[in-house]
């Protein structure tokens, strides 16, 4: 395991404002993820739980929730959805929520895509395209979990969206984080893994019927064909945008249930 990796693994489970509970049966966990969902205006909250089994931590704890799971700690995060938060990710793509086992961690996605057609010698295991989405103050958060998904996959994860929903007011960052090229090399030759956000746009708004400011304006947000479908573009096809517009009605559904 590298450095970069274990590192990323850590970063993951340092949730300041997650609550914290005991996991030592499903039941008891069941019971927590339950009260949180019932919390007021909810986004996305986080229980990060200690002394959790392992047979425990493969079961599906809670429809909808997002599980992470360290075996050697028997640490666990479970990061549950609010109607903002799944108003988001069903706005943005129809991705697969598939778990996928790291070096260490395992972790499942809030979206993620991976082409058809496969090169030659690539696993079918990793995703090209990862979506993560979280409240504001889970920013940190969000981009150590980008981070674990590019290292753990070895780069076979090109791109992760992080979409960042502020819980108080009427904002919504959308990332896109990538590896840093050209890519830097240890002295024993294995690749340092060094996240870079690539772009960052900021969409927000005053209040109910004001305008919609976005910030940058001038691009929308970008995928490269090669990155999704691990190939070069064939020409008529061009990389894959999302643009302002779409960015703007992925923000107003998150604001609908908000009710900002």
């Amino acid at each position: 395991m590298t450095e970069m990796t274990n590192t990323t693994d850590l970063d993951c489970f340092d949730v300041n404002f997650a609550v914290d509970a005991i996991g030592s049966s499903a039941r008891g966990i069941r019971s927590i993820l339950a009260r949180l969902r019932k919390t007021p205006n909810l986004v996305t909250a986080y229980a990060k739980l200690t002394n959790v089994p392992p047979d425990v931590a493969d079961l599906s704890l809670s429809k909808g929730c997002r599980q992470m799971y360290n075996p050697d700690t028997r640490y666990m995060i479970v990061t549950i959805p609010g109607k903002p938060h799944d108003a988001v990710v069903d706005t943005f793509w129809s991705l697969t929520t598939a778990r996928i086992q790291g070096m260490v961690c395992s972790k499942e996605p809030d979206g993620s895509w991976t082409p058809e057609n496969l090169p030659l010698g690539r696993s079918d295991t990793w995703p090209t395209v990862v979506l993560e989405v979280g409240v504001s103050e889970s920013k940190k958060k969000l981009r150590a979990d980008a981070a674990w998904w590019l290292a753990n996959s070895d780069g076979q994860v090109h791109v992760v969206i992080i979409i960042s929903v502020n819980q108080t007011m009427a904002e919504v960052t959308f990332e896109t984080i990538v590896l840093q090229q050209p890519p830097t090399y240890m002295r024993n030759g294995r690749r340092q893994y060094r996240p870079e956000i690539r772009q960052s746009i900021v969409v927000s708004r005053g209040g109910p019927g004001e305008p919609i400011t976005t910030v940058p304006n001038t691009s929308p947000l970008i995928i490269t064909l090669e990155e999704v479908l691990c190939r070069p573009a064939n020409p008529p096809e061009t990389d894959p945008v999302i643009p302002i517009s779409s960015l703007e009605r992925i923000a107003s559904a998150a604001w609908r249930w908000q009710r900002l």
